[in-house]
């Protein structure tokens, strides 16, 4: 069985990573598209004149973008309530990345006494605001007609899996190690090192449980709306707010997807051409020219 855990964990990670690699790749890879309806709200392109000013500087851009994914500014102007439980699970869900960096920095000091009080603090802090927001978002999900309106079935289930996979980790560090992070410090030098490969392959039934639930978060990952929030921001660092001028790299990209040929077809397109000639001719004109 612990073979199995094992297999599974660090499959996961391998998958995570190239799963991760393949989507980021396909996101930078995707051509330009032209769809107006994306830009919702105070977008700039509400403007008629928008091009003829100066344009938001990269930093600037930047900036924005950290705001709105660290402090989730978008969420607060559009539902306060609902933001204060996202805040409270992203923000949980933060600091319990770094605990977890924290920990494997610290299993390698030769004295991981001092960082018994803080340690275990940061741990169990961090997992209580995930898992009220946690909590928060799964009832205002379920209760606000609204949310429940755009709320497919299997985020439900996401909700339920972060409450046990959160509630996992907090029985591992408070019940199977005693509270103790230096214990909880040795375990994770020994998986890190490989020093005690009997504990590796025959894990204890309560870290066994958590390493099978982090898997399947890994697996997750790479189809979550986490790489889906990258490419957003990818895009509006690269190409929003710039115009397509003569010699500009909005032209560039253009001319080089207008060389492409059509794949598909329809009762209003042909396929075999590219799609500069489809833009500049018509199938019905060419075949009232042909019929002529």
């Amino acid at each position: 069985m612990g073979g199995v855990v094992a297999f599974l964990f660090y499959g996961s990670i391998l998958f995570c990573l190239i799963g991760s690699s393949i989507k980021i790749t396909g996101f930078i890879k995707t051509p330009l598209h032209l769809k107006w309806e994306y830009y919702k709200g105070s977008s700039v392109y509400e403007s008629i004149d928008w091009w003829t000013r100066a344009p938001t500087g990269f930093r600037e851009k930047v900036v924005t973008a950290l705001v709105d994914i660290i402090f989730l500014r978008e969420y607060y102007r559009r539902n306060p309530q609902y933001w204060f439980f996202l805040y409270l699970f992203h923000l949980g869900i933060y600091l319990l990345i770094l605990w977890h960096i924290w920990l494997f920095a610290a299993s390698v000091l030769p004295d991981p006494e001092g960082t018994r009080g803080y340690g275990l603090a940061w741990g169990h802090g961090a997992t209580i605001l995930a898992c009220i927001g946690t909590l928060g978002i799964l009832i205002l999900r379920i209760t606000d007609r609204e949310l429940r309106l755009y709320y497919a079935p299997l985020h439900y289930i996401k909700w339920v899996l972060m409450m046990i996979t959160l509630a996992g980790g907090f029985y591992a560090v408070h019940v199977y190690f005693g509270g103790s992070i230096p214990a909880v410090l040795k375990y994770v030098r020994a998986q890190v090192t490989f020093s005690d490969t009997a504990q590796k392959f025959h894990p204890p039934p309560a870290t066994a449980a958590h390493v099978l639930l982090g898997s399947v978060w890994l697996v997750y990952l790479p189809f979550s709306h986490i790489l889906r929030l990258f490419f957003r921001y990818y895009h509006g660092l690269r190409f929003d707010e710039v115009p397509n001028v003569p010699g500009g790299i909005i032209e560039k990209r253009v001319k080089e997807l207008l060389g492409k040929p059509v794949t598909w077809a329809g009762p209003h397109i042909r396929s075999g051409k590219s799609w500069r000639e489809t833009a500049t001719g018509l199938p019905d004109e060419e075949g009232k020219g042909k019929a002529g």
